[in-house]
Parts: C-alpha cells; sequence; structure tokens
C-alpha cells in the first residue's frame, strides 16, 4: 500500500465506484436507518416507563461503554478475521437482539433488560463501525476512497439523524414492539445484502498471510504493534490527535446546544429540532463537496483549514443571538465537518497496510469517541463556571488554535497516480 500523501488528482466527474461497492453502501443504507431507529427508540422506552434522568443518561453510557472496553480487541479482530463476515455477523446479532426484544419487551419493561439490549447493540456497533471502514479499501481505487467515503457519510446523516428519529417517534405511535421489530427487519436486510460481496472481497486473513507484518502473537501483541504503527507514524498520530481533540470540542458544544437554543436563541423544541436539521443538511452538502475539493485541493491543507473553519463556526454560534443566523453557523460547522472528516478518514485508510486497517481504524474511533463524555463534562463546568454562550466561543477557539497547532508540521507529499484498481 502506498504510504506517500495525495496532493491532489482530478479524477473523471462521474465515477461508478463499482458493484462491490455498491453492494457495500446498499447495506450501509439499511444499518444506518435501523440506526437511526434505534438511537431514538432506547431512549423512548426508556423514558415511557423509568422517567429518571440518571435512567437516561446510564443507558447511554451502557450503549457507549463497548467502545471503552471493546474498541482496540475489536480491532484486532478485524485484522485477524474476514471483515465481511464481521460486519454481516454483528448486523444479524442486532436484527436478533431487537426482534427478541420486540416480543420479551412488548408490555413490561424492566430496566436492567435495556439495558443488556443498549450493551449488546453498543458491541455489534463497534465490531461493525470498525471492520466496514477497514473494508472500503479493497473495495474502490484509491484515487476515488474520498467519494466513497462521502457517499457512505451522507447516507449516515441523512437516515441517523434526518429521517430515523422521526420514523421512530411515528412507529413508537403505534406499538414498541412494531418499533424494535422495524429495527431487527432493517439490520436484517443489511446483513443479507452483504452476501453480494462474498464472491468479491478477500477475507482479510488471506491478506495478512501474503502481507509483510509482524508473526502472530496474542491479543495484546497485536493491539500493542497497532498502537506502535499509528504512534511511529507522524501524519497518523497527529490527525489522530487532532479527531481527539474535536470529539471533545464536538461533545462540549453539543451537550449545551438545547440550552442555548432555549435560553439564547429563545426557540421552542420544533425550533430546536430545526437547527439540528440545519446541521445535518450542511454535513449532507459538506459530504458531496468533500469530495470535490479533495481533487483539487491537498488533502492536508483541505483538512486543516476545513477543522479551522468549523472551530470559527462554533465559536460565531457563542456570539449569535438571532436564530436564523445560529442555523446558519451550524450548517456552514457540518459543511466544514465533513471538509475535515471525509479527506482524513480516506488519508488513513491509504496510509496503513492491509494488515493494520482494523486496528488503525479502532484507534481514530476510540481517539475520536473516547473524549466525549470528557467533553460533555467539561462543556456543563465551562457553562457553570462562565455561561453557556462562552462554551462555544472557547471551544470554538481552542479547536481552530489547536488544529493550526497540531497539524502545522505536516507537509503535503506527492503520490503517484493511483490507475490501478485494488485488489477485490
Amino acid at each position: 500500500m502506498p504510504s506517500t500523501i495525495r496532493s491532489g488528482t482530478r479524477p473523471a466527474r462521474r465515477v461508478d465506484l463499482g458493484r462491490p461497492f455498491r453492494w457495500l453502501w446498499a447495506s450501509a443504507v439499511a444499518s444506518n436507518a435501523g440506526d437511526g431507529i434505534t438511537r431514538t427508540l432506547l431512549p423512548l422506552l426508556v423514558v415511557a416507563h423509568h422517567p429518571d434522568p440518571a435512567a437516561v443518561a446510564g443507558l447511554t453510557a451502557v450503549n457507549m461503554l463497548p467502545w471503552l472496553l471493546f474498541a482496540l480487541p475489536a480491532g484486532v479482530l478485524v485484522d485477524r478475521t474476514d471483515r465481511r463476515l464481521i460486519v454481516l455477523g454483528s448486523n444479524l446479532v442486532r436484527a436478533a437482539a431487537l426482534l427478541g426484544a420486540a416480543l420479551v419487551l412488548a408490555d413490561d419493561r424492566p430496566l436492567v433488560l435495556l439495558y443488556v439490549l443498549a450493551f449488546v447493540l453498543g458491541i455489534a456497533e463497534t465490531l461493525a463501525d470498525t471492520a466496514a471502514p477497514a473494508i472500503l479499501p479493497r473495495l474502490v481505487q484509491e484515487r476515488h476512497l474520498e467519494r466513497a467515503n462521502g457517499r457512505l457519510s451522507a447516507a449516515q446523516i441523512v437516515l441517523n439523524e434526518t429521517v430515523g428519529p422521526p420514523v421512530a417517534g411515528l412507529l413508537m405511535g403505534l406499538t414498541a414492539a412494531v418499533a424494535l421489530a422495524t429495527g431487527g427487519v432493517l439490520y436484517a436486510v443489511a446483513a443479507l445484502l452483504l452476501l453480494g460481496l462474498a464472491p468479491l472481497a478477500r477475507t482479510a486473513r488471506t491478506a495478512r498471510e501474503t502481507e509483510p507484518g509482524e508473526p502472530p502473537g496474542g491479543v495484546l501483541r497485536d493491539i500493542r504493534t497497532g498502537l506502535r504503527f499509528v504512534l511511529g507514524h507522524r501524519t497518523l498520530r497527529l490527525t489522530l490527535a487532532a479527531s481527539a481533540l474535536y470529539g471533545v470540542v464536538f461533545s462540549a458544544t453539543f451537550s449545551m446546544l438545547v440550552l442555548l437554543s432555549d435560553r439564547t436563541l429563545g426557540l421552542d423544541e420544533t425550533g430546536y429540532g430545526l437547527l439540528l436539521a440545519a446541521g445535518s443538511l450542511g454535513a449532507v452538502t459538506g459530504s458531496r463537496l468533500a469530495p470535490w475539493a479533495a481533487d483539487r485541493l491537498p488533502t492536508l491543507r483541505l483538512a486543516r483549514w476545513s477543522l479551522v473553519a468549523s472551530g470559527a463556526a462554533y465559536a460565531a454560534l457563542g456570539l449569535i443571538s438571532h436564530p436564523v443566523l445560529a442555523a446558519l453557523a451550524l450548517a456552514v460547522n457540518g459543511v466544514f465537518m465533513m471538509g475535515w472528516n471525509i479527506p482524513v478518514m480516506s488519508l488513513r485508510q491509504r496510509l496503513t497496510p492491509e494488515h493494520l486497517q482494523g486496528r488503525v481504524m479502532s484507534v481514530s474511533r476510540l481517539c475520536a469517541w473516547g473524549g466525549m463524555p470528557v467533553g460533555a463534562t467539561l462543556g456543563g463546568l465551562l457553562a457553570e463556571a462562565l455561561s453557556v454562550p462562552a462554551v462555544f466561543l472557547v471551544c470554538g477557539s481552542v479547536l481552530a488554535v489547536g488544529a493550526l497547532l497540531l497539524l502545522a508540521p505536516l507537509r503535503e507529499t506527492p503520490a503517484p497516480p493511483a490507475d490501478q484498481p485494488t485488489a477485490q
């Protein structure tokens, strides 16, 4: 795999990413629809029978706990086995869990069972979200990674954040069993669609046997190998540090957005929903613009200045009191968030050898999401000490300055044209 950083290429406007990618994308659409429904549904189920803020917060903590416990071992598993089968199996587990819950939790909903369901779904998500990005470099040409990641990101944003929540609410208006079963069916469809990759994707184990790398060892040894590779590669190390900073800033600001909407902007629940929709619309637009920009700008320059611009948009929210301007700032932030996420994800996929893709992706997820509980806590402390708008101003400024300091040492190096398709 090339270890150089692309300095900008211009593929054709209309790119056929191939039949293997279409199967993966279709599966991702179904699973993201399931994600959008279940992530809204589970808190609603808790609130309906256990209307206690601590119970709702506990659900979120239990659902995210597998990322802290299993992210790094999941990366080892992804590098040792067929990544397609990991995603397929994870979707089947989620389907079975939700369909079983539709029967068990139809009437009585003990809190402990809801927590168990959230934990099982969290484990499956940890495995699936680590394996899926590691599949992509085997399915599309290297120069088209931004475009492929952009299409996957657009589907995730639309279905997770825009379509899923209202659909979950409508389904809950029928019965909880119908809502749970719908999520289960969507995950089952996602698993079935991955069968289309069976004759096209080689297993990670086969790749591991043909790639130069470390000798087989235990799980801890494999984890250390992945961490050593990341920490020893300056571009990966610094971009992951920037991702960790972004995760803290995102969670700190998002946790306070509802208070900014209520206290500063004077919006009701509908207005808050429209604010979120503005951010999602910007992110979808960014997922379309980022591949186009990556064709014309050096990867690191695009990522660095997108992160700076995202920080500026957060800071602007701390200075704005008009709802329309706040919605515009959130939309702009969404555009530049994708201008960071998509090029950096593609860059990591390019720079990582095949036999380490899973472990690097697991470290990436851990850095980005592991700091989110810290960020939410810091956001609350800052709001108490200063004010809610100050959270956005301070965090946005820290993100912009941090992006410049962390990414300034990185330089683009030209890469040879990637005209050959990857192995499929």
